[in-house]
């Protein structure tokens, strides 16, 4: 296998390996058809916790890494379109990522925007919190993943949401990580 790999190339891209654990996650929750607002939320929050991942296992040195992640990223939410209000689980972050958008536009919960728009308003609006709160829970038993498993899930999903599937989640996250390391 790792001979035909060599040969023929066989390294994923980031961009499949998005999409498989996002899938992956879905499967567990029995989301057969994911909103485009889950889709957009598995998006920002599998690349949060990738970013924190890396900066973990490279300890700072795989910028060029990180930053190919995000424009994957970016790049894959592209042609998405939700509601703003669905990106969020709560008032607090709705505030957060209202406030990202500039003030001359009039921005509500109920405003649509594209994938584009609201991949940079969750992600700078909401980004940099999540990363630092992954990597100073990064010495529990699966490490930065294990800790990454429920930000995703719950962003996802909602508070709580990751209790009854933490193992299953836990374990795609780490096999997310070992991917995403080989992708980059």
């Amino acid at each position: 296998m790792n001979f035909f790999k060599k040969v023929f190339g066989g390294k994923k891209s980031i961009t499949s390996v998005m999409l498989n654990t996002q899938n992956e996650i879905f499967d567990i929750y029995s989301v057969a058809h994911p909103t485009d607002a889950q889709k957009m939320k598995a998006s920002v929050y599998l690349c949060i916790s990738g970013i924190a991942i890396l900066n973990d296992l490279g300890g700072g040195q795989l910028r060029h890494a990180i930053d190919n992640l995000v424009n994957e990223t970016r790049e894959l939410t592209k042609p998405l379109r939700m509601r703003v209000g669905e990106l969020v689980n709560n008032a607090e972050q709705l505030e957060k990522i209202i406030s990202d958008f500039p003030g001359d536009i009039q921005i509500t919960g109920s405003t649509t925007v594209n994938g584009l728009a609201a991949f940079e308003a969750m992600y700078f609006s909401m980004g940099q919190d999540l990363m630092n709160d992954i990597l100073t829970h990064n010495q529990g038993p699966m490490g930065t993943p294990g800790y990454a498993a429920i930000v995703v899930a719950d962003g996802i999903f909602g508070e709580g949401k990751v209790e009854d599937n933490f193992l299953e989640v836990a374990m795609v996250l780490l096999k997310f990580a070992r991917e995403l390391t080989e992708a980059v």
